[in-house]
């Protein structure tokens, strides 16, 4: 993986969205219930410069 950005240099990722948050009406008010995925593969973009990050799945530590 690419520690850094080869356009900006950034050290900071963030996901596509992938996840969404389920909220159910109770008592007349939306009450959160929980975050679901989308789906598995994770794909990561430069937070700076939204450059696509390449990297293999088994370099993620989650």
């Amino acid at each position: 993986m690419k520690f850094k950005c080869e356009i900006c240099n950034s050290e900071e990722f963030i996901t596509k969205p992938n996840q969404y948050d389920v909220y159910k009406l109770v008592d007349g008010k939306l009450v959160f219930q929980n975050s679901e995925l989308v789906n598995e593969k994770v794909t990561l973009f430069c937070r700076e410069c939204s450059e696509k990050m390449e990297f293999e799945e088994k370099e993620l530590a989650i």
